[in-house]
């Protein structure tokens, strides 16, 4: 308003007071308080196209469309560039806001594409192309450029979409914000998209996108899911053409399916020559290799090792030094040289790959020298302590805990937080101070119990208190470290500790069982087996569940055997 001369000075300052007005229709004027009125008095014809752009403004933020769509097409032709240039803009924004309001339900939540009012959507395409050919660099150009893509996705024309996506995937710096910004429009727009039930697209980086994600195949241990590859090798033979400016990209594709797909590893080979020598990868020349090394490793190539060492060489950028190091930890593991990776000159050093090896795969000697290493973090020492004394207290190997027991720092404590549990806090200092004693139920020290289990592993006192030290310091529902992950990943392929680890249920029914157990102790059992399943009905003490007539009857024999004994006093329901 100021740069147009032909508007008169009060009626300036009336349309500036009446801009207020829009600010009232956004939040709502405050109790008691009038709509303010519009202003009168104008009588210039710069003054009414002001007012009636304010009029246009105040039903689109209203949500009137109708009466939005009217008044911001009246002033097309109107003499102000400002209020010409701005109204035609505006359109575009009215149509596509009245495109989505039917879509969006009374949560705010969008209802998906089906509900879109496509012949709004059309008019604010048309609107937009309109505005970009009167003002190519007017000032809301960037904003209509970017509604285009707003446009062309409430039409449906992800085809069009799709192109134009391309042409910003070229022209946006690969390491902006901007970048991050567009890549999650793109998956939430075009590539996952519901109403895209057949994504396409005639760029070489969205369309390999496209394929891989088609080449997607279900897990080979989920045998009901009905997963199949989207495309097939005569498909992607078709595209050639449309890679004839990203060679490389196109092979990268051909390879994954005969990788993922056709398990033709050879192939993959052919496709993806050697290039692991270089001084610093891109993505893709990075994600390359990777592959030739995967399928080096579905053969079994003797080689594959020390092609993993010379690509570590340039894997420089973000995350490709510990995918290489993962990489050559499951060579390593499947070739049965886990300790090659803790080693003092191993290139090995991401602390979760070497972590997932030392809970599932190493041995007690290994964990021994990782705990006893100057060279290692704290950390990764403390972490194999736990893991080596853990396993060998759960797994009945009692002389071997009490002689890695005085491993313990003299600093040790209750609470810790380790990578292969990290929401529980089980610290190392629980091997020395951990309770081991209930009111009512003598036990000793933790070391005291390892003591006698050594000497006679069916002790059946012995065993109730190991079984104490596991209720009261949190290991029921600890397993961490004796599930392994599948085969195919990294700590699947060997373990240091076979067999499975024992757990206080066990312990109980051993007790019950035992001819030479005391009453005290008998008792003691079948009131902690009742309590195993309190008060969810399924077992906290490890171990499948019995059903309800088996707890039923240990809590009838408990009562019958051992009438006045303070736990059948304490028991009165079983779950």
């Amino acid at each position: 308003m100021s740069a147009n001369k032909a508007l008169p000075a009060p009626e300036r300052g009336l349309l500036s007071a009446a801009r207020a007005r829009l600010l009232q229709t956004h939040n709502g004027p405050a109790a008691g308080e009038a709509a303010i009125p519009w202003p009168t008095g104008i009588a210039s014809a710069a003054g009414k196209e002001y007012l009636a752009y304010l009029q246009a403004a105040d039903a689109f933020y209203a949500a009137r469309w109708d009466e939005a769509r009217q008044g911001f097409a009246g002033l097309a032709r109107a003499a102000d560039p400002w209020v010409a240039e701005t109204a035609a803009y505006m359109q575009v924004r009215t149509e596509l806001a009245a495109a989505m309001a039917r879509s969006i339900d009374e949560y705010g939540f969008f209802q998906g594409l089906k509900s879109v009012d496509k012949a709004a959507a059309g008019r604010g395409r048309a609107a937009l192309a309109a505005y970009l050919k009167a003002w190519p660099k007017g000032r809301y150009a960037a904003s209509a450029r970017g509604l285009e893509r707003r446009a062309l996705w409430l039409s449906a024309d992800f085809g069009g979409l799709a192109q134009r996506y391309e042409q910003l995937l070229a022209a946006v710096p690969a390491s902006s914000e901007e970048m991050v910004t567009l890549v999650q429009e793109i998956d939430n727009k075009l590539l996952f998209d519901s109403e895209n039930t057949s994504p396409r697209a005639d760029g070489p980086l969205l369309l390999a996108t496209i394929d891989l994600m088609q080449l997607r195949v279900a897990d080979p241990a989920d045998k009901d899911s009905g997963v199949k590859p989207g495309i097939d090798a005569a498909a992607l033979a078709g595209q050639q053409a449309e890679f004839m400016r990203a060679p490389d990209l196109y092979s990268f594709v051909l390879a994954n399916h005969a990788f993922y797909v056709a398990k033709d590893y050879a192939r993959v080979l052919s496709l993806i020559p050697d290039d692991a020598r270089r001084r610093s990868y891109g993505p893709l020349a990075f994600s390359r290799q990777v592959l030739r090394g995967q399928a080096l490793a579905a053969r079994g190539d003797r080689n594959e090792a020390g092609f993993w060492r010379e690509l570590l060489g340039g894997a420089e950028a973000i995350w490709q030094r510990p995918t290489v190091e993962l990489a050559l930890a499951m060579n390593l593991e499947r070739h049965g040289e886990v300790a090659a990776v803790f080693a003092k000159d191993s290139p090995i050093t991401d602390r979760q790959t070497r972590a997932i090896l030392l809970a599932h795969s190493a041995g007690p000697d290994l964990l021994r020298s990782a705990a006893q290493s100057s060279a290692s973090p704290r950390q990764e020492r403390d972490e194999a302590l736990f893991i080596l004394l853990y396993k060998q207290l759960a797994r009945g190997r009692y002389a071997g805990f009490l002689a890695n027991r005085a491993l313990l720092p003299a600093d040790a404590q209750m609470e810790g937080k380790f990578s292969f549990a990290p929401y529980q806090a089980l610290g190392l200092g629980v091997f020395a101070k951990g309770r081991t004693m209930e009111a009512g139920f003598a036990c000793p020290a933790l070391a005291a119990t390892a003591q006698t289990l050594a000497a006679d592993p069916r002790n059946v006192r012995a065993q109730l208190c190991l079984g104490e030290f596991w209720r009261l310091n949190g290991f029921d529902d600890f397993t961490a470290l004796d599930i392994a992950p599948p085969a195919s990943q990294l700590g699947g392929a060997v373990s240091g500790f076979p067999g499975l680890p024992n757990r206080r249920g066990g312990f109980y029914e051993a007790a019950i069982a035992d001819p030479r157990a005391a009453s005290v102790d008998k008792a003691y059992a079948l009131y902690r087996l009742v309590r195993c399943y309190a008060p969810s009905g399924f077992s906290s003490c490890g171990g499948g569940d019995a059903p309800k007539a088996q707890r039923k009857a240990w809590f009838d024999q408990l009562h019958r055997e051992f009438p006045k004994s303070a736990w059948a006093q304490k028991l009165r329901v079983y779950w």
